[in-house]
C-alpha cells in the first residue's frame, strides 16, 4: 500500500509541476498577444498573430518626409524584425515573470495533499492521451521524409505578389527578407494603400509556403500541430493542468 501511495503522492507532484509549466507559458502566451514592431523612423509599424507571423503592416503618411522611396521596403523588413524580437521578449518576460510568482505564492509548510487509490480518473483525458499517442504512431512513421521537407523549406528563398503585383515580398523560410515595389505605382499611392498592399502580398506568401510543404500540412501532422500547438491546453487536455478559457482572436 505505501508503494501505491508513494507512486501516487510523485504523480501528484508531477501534476503540480504541469500546473506550474502551464500558468508559465500560458502567461509567455498572453504578454507575446499582439507583439509589434516599428522601425528606426516609426513610419512603418508590423503587427504579428498569435502565431508570430506578420498579421498586418501599417505605413504612416509621413513615411515620404522620413525616407527615401527605395527605402520604404528596407523599413518594413526592419519593423517585422522589430516586431519579432519584442515578441520573443515579452513571451520569456512574461513566462519568468510567472515563475517568479510561482515561487512566492509556493507555501513549503502546505505539501501538496496525496491523492487516494479510490480518486476518479477523467475518461476525456484518457481518450485524448490515447489519440494522441495514434497520431504520434503514425508521425514517427514519417518522420524521414517530413525532415527532408521541412529542411527544404527552410532553406528556400520564394517571391509571392500582391493580387494585382504591385508588391513583391521574400520569404527566406518564414523570415520576411525583401521587400519591392512597382516603383509608378508607389510614388502615387497612398499610404494605406501601401500597408494593405504589402499584408495581402505577406498573407499570400505564407499561403503559398503552406502549399510548398505538402507532407507538412496533412495528416498526421496538421492534427499533431492541432493537439500540441497551444503547450498550456495540451497538459489541460491530458489531465496535467486546469482547462484554459477560449482564446479571443
Amino acid at each position: 500500500m505505501s508503494d501505491a501511495l508513494d507512486d501516487l503522492a510523485e504523480l501528484e507532484e508531477l501534476r503540480r509541476q504541469a500546473e506550474e509549466l502551464s500558468g508559465r507559458l500560458a502567461a509567455g502566451d498572453r504578454a507575446a498577444a499582439e507583439s509589434s514592431g516599428w522601425d528606426s523612423h516609426e513610419v512603418v509599424r508590423i503587427a504579428l498573430g498569435t502565431d508570430g507571423r506578420i498579421d498586418a503592416v501599417e505605413v504612416l503618411p509621413r513615411w515620404r518626409r522620413h525616407l527615401a522611396t527605395d527605402r520604404l521596403g528596407a523599413a518594413i523588413v526592419e519593423a517585422a524584425d522589430e516586431a519579432a524580437r519584442r515578441r520573443s521578449e515579452a513571451w520569456a518576460y512574461g513566462v519568468s515573470q510567472a515563475a517568479t510568482d510561482d515561487v512566492d505564492a509556493r507555501l513549503p509548510e502546505q505539501p501538496s495533499p496525496v491523492p487516494t487509490p479510490t480518486d476518479p480518473v477523467d475518461e476525456s483525458s484518457i481518450n485524448y492521451a490515447r489519440s494522441l499517442l495514434y497520431v504520434l504512431r503514425d508521425s514517427f512513421a514519417r518522420l524521414d521524409d517530413l525532415e527532408r521537407e521541412t529542411e527544404r523549406a527552410a532553406l528556400s528563398s520564394s517571391t509571392t505578389t500582391d493580387a494585382d503585383g504591385r508588391v513583391r515580398v521574400t520569404l527566406n523560410g518564414e523570415h520576411l527578407s525583401a521587400v519591392n515595389f512597382d516603383e509608378s505605382w508607389l510614388r502615387s499611392a497612398h499610404a494605406p494603400q501601401l500597408g494593405a498592399a504589402v499584408t495581402e502580398a505577406v498573407r499570400q506568401a505564407y499561403a503559398d509556403r503552406a502549399n510548398a510543404t505538402p507532407l507538412r500540412n496533412s495528416w498526421p501532422y496538421n492534427e499533431l500541430d492541432r493537439m500540441t500547438g497551444d503547450p498550456a491546453q495540451l497538459l489541460a487536455n491530458l489531465g496535467l493542468a486546469p482547462q484554459q478559457a477560449p482564446r479571443s482572436n
